[in-house]
């Protein structure tokens, strides 16, 4: 039986081929935890060479969601796929619920798969997770808010979080949402070219965020927060995008990195509004230090009201603690 499991599994090329096997695929809609929503019960994240009663692969490909949503019991699955094949679709919630892998989990790996981790829910993942795993597939994770108590939602991921793409290569269209105090923790986060990372509250890694992608904060006084080890390295393929109206608090970061910056690619600004009586700075970036090789963005692109009498430009700004700020500053015109 363990090698006709592995050979089913090998299949998917997974990090996790060699622990999940027996799936058990989503049939109905609603609860987790429902035996009849599933085509083989369940699943768990047991002994992967005891099947029966035990399916640890789980897929969700109906068009419809699966729900977790009972804090007092925690749902287990080794590998998931939410949207396997190329015209499959699922989606899965975690409100105020616990989700607990012993593999990796594909959201949306050749189809569209959506998970939301929402109300102080958690998602433990102990393999690589991947957002868009294959060409032409969608997928999007959102990680948003906290519980009344303050607990909150929160995805925690011992490897890699790969956003549209996986270890292979790039993939499909990925999309990461952090926001409202929510937090995702990982070993790493790697944003594919095709991938975009967005949101207003905080990646924290013990090895870095790389982006090839794209970024793009929320901005309007809210900060997107990269912590930890390794820093933010932004290639020569990624975009940063920031949108910036009068309104905005001059010295509340867009993007902040508790360790060193790398920057690259293009800085893509939109300011909107009359800016008038605003502040002639914004601060679009600040960091605990640079990268003395990669200390600005290869370009810039700033589109902005005319006929105001000013004109944008971004200047870099290494302090006196040697922090380092990157800065939307207004030259106001003297006639």
């Amino acid at each position: 039986m363990a090698i006709t499991a592995f050979a089913l599994s090998a299949s998917h090329a997974s990090r996790a081929d060699a622990l999940c096997v027996c799936e058990t695929i989503w049939t109905g809609a609603g609860d987790w935890f429902t035996q009849s929503n599933w085509s083989g019960g369940v699943p768990d994240c047991g002994n992967p060479l005891v099947c029966s009663g035990h399916p640890v692969e789980a897929r969700i490909n109906n068009g419809s969601t699966a729900q977790i949503s009972t804090p007092t019991q925690t749902a287990h699955a080794c590998e998931m796929f939410i949207g396997f094949s190329p015209g499959d679709s699922g989606s899965l919630s975690v409100n105020h619920g616990t989700l607990d892998q012993c593999g990796d989990i594909f959201v949306g790996y050749g189809g569209g798969g959506k998970l939301t981790i929402t109300n102080g829910g958690f998602v433990h993942t102990f393999f690589n997770p991947s957002i868009a795993s294959q060409q032409n597939s969608n997928g999007s994770v959102t990680v948003n808010g906290q519980y009344q108590d303050g607990t909150k939602s929160q995805w925690l991921i011992a490897s890699e979080l790969e956003v549209g793409g996986t270890i292979n290569g790039p993939g499909g269209t990925g999309l990461l949402t952090v926001t409202n105090s929510a937090t995702v923790n990982a070993g790493s986060v790697h944003v594919y070219p095709s991938g975009t990372l967005t949101g207003n509250s905080t990646v924290s890694t013990t090895s870095g965020t790389t982006v090839d992608g794209t970024v793009s904060p929320n901005g309007g006084g809210t900060t997107l927060t990269f912590d930890g080890a390794g820093g933010l390295q932004l290639n020569g393929t990624a975009t940063t995008k920031c949108n910036v109206t009068p309104q905005d608090p001059s010295t509340t970061p867009q993007v902040s990195v508790t360790g060193q910056v790398s920057l690259g690619g293009r800085l893509s600004v939109t300011m909107t509004g009359d800016f008038t009586s605003a502040p002639t700075r914004f601060t679009l970036l600040n960091a605990g230090s640079v990268n003395s090789s990669h200390r600005t963005f290869d370009s810039t692109s700033i589109t902005y009201p005319t006929n105001q009498c000013w004109t944008p430009q971004i200047d870099y700004v290494t302090d006196n603690d040697g922090k380092y700020h990157v800065y939307l500053d207004r030259i106001v015109c003297t006639n």
